[in-house]
């Protein structure tokens, strides 16, 4: 099949196994994956194999025209006259610039991130996006192929992995096997790229906690920081110098990126311009950002040594309220109470009441 000038690569598990050089199933078929504005690439083909548009259940056959994702029309079924079918190819909304995640126009990466090729010049995609792709509807083969491709996945692709995949998802502990540190030169090292692009940042999250006791306590996976809306634009191009990329966003004001090296920052904005007080009596910051606590900036912290601006104690407990609340989140609860005094929420009953012992 001749697509000359057209960018195309493998999809499915094939990709997956040309990623790690070895072969662990069986396939149904042969899956690639083409970007949308590309298509007219293929209309020479029509006069020597049968192309199908499959789309919400029903298969018809291509005439050349566009083919629009509202309309759910993603897939191209290729056979030859009488023939069997030969091959699926997923149509995604890339751009000669970047890969496009079909079920999540926001994200978006590089194509030297989103595909890779073999030593044969052989392109596919990258194996944590196929994962990610295979991570809804889970079936028994994505099961064996998750098993068989973590624990080769580099960091990016686990952290990619841990940011995108729902706090519950079946491959959780997977990713926890195999996730790195966000370690505290990284935290410096991410403060300094900020700092030297005149970007104020307040260490927020686990590693502000960690910061108001002076030492690290548990892991940390990401690196949490709130700062200026004003300075948004600044922080992300700062950052974009550096690697990173947005993989998930969460809202006009908070978005994690990811750099190379597989390190998380989650930014959250707030309007240090404006304050209003809400219902509850207390002060905040807005409307053109997060609602951060106007009283909640005076921390100070010390991380790897250096002396950090961080999010208050007390402030850190409030923000550990609200949902459901995990063992990180009670580590860090306790060992403020321990060392500030502050009383434990209720949200932490469930470890702090104890069960009656019998007699």
């Amino acid at each position: 099949m001749s697509t000359s000038g057209m960018r195309w690569w493998f999809i499915g598990g094939h990709a997956l196994e040309m990623h790690l050089g070895r072969r662990w199933r069986d396939h149904d078929d042969i899956d690639v994956g083409v970007c949308r504005v590309d298509l007219d690439a293929l209309v020479p083909l029509l006069g020597e194999w049968e192309i199908h548009v499959a789309a919400a259940g029903v298969l018809r056959r291509w005439d050349g025209g566009s083919l629009a994702s509202e309309r759910h029309e993603n897939n191209l079924w290729f056979k030859r006259p009488n023939g069997p079918w030969r091959l699926d190819m997923v149509i995604g909304d890339g751009n000669n610039d970047s890969w496009a995640f079909r079920r999540d126009p926001t994200f978006r990466l590089p194509w030297d991130l989103a595909v890779r090729s073999t030593a044969g010049r052989t392109a596919y995609l990258t194996p944590a996006l196929q994962l990610l792709f295979k991570s809804r509807g889970l079936r028994p083969k994505d099961h064996v192929d998750a098993a068989e491709v973590f624990p080769e996945l580099d960091e990016w692709g686990i952290a990619l992995l841990d940011v995108r995949l729902r706090g519950d998802h079946p491959w959780r502990p997977l990713i926890e096997a195999h996730r790195q540190e966000f370690a505290a030169a990284d935290v410096i090292d991410s403060l300094d790229t900020l700092s030297a692009a005149g970007v104020d940042a307040w260490v927020d999250g686990g590693w502000g906690v960690d910061a108001l006791l002076g030492e690290q306590t548990r892991a940390h996976a990401d690196l949490d920081l709130a700062l200026p809306t004003r300075q948004w634009a600044r922080a992300h191009e700062a950052l974009h110098a550096q690697s990173f990329t947005v993989v998930r966003r969460d809202g006009l004001h908070n978005v994690v990126l990811l750099d190379r090296r597989g390190r998380l920052v989650d930014l959250h904005a707030f309007d240090d311009t404006t304050t209003v007080v809400g219902i509850d009596g207390i002060e905040y910051h807005g409307p053109d950002g997060l609602a951060y606590e106007a009283g909640g900036f005076d921390g100070v912290g010390l991380i790897a040594g250096r002396s950090v601006a961080c999010m208050s104690a007390a402030f850190q407990v409030r923000s550990h309220t609200g949902y459901d609340v995990d063992d990180d989140d009670w580590h860090d609860v306790r060992h403020l109470h321990e060392r500030f005094g502050l009383l434990i929420p209720s949200d932490y009953d469930r470890w702090t009441t104890a069960p009656e012992k019998e007699s």
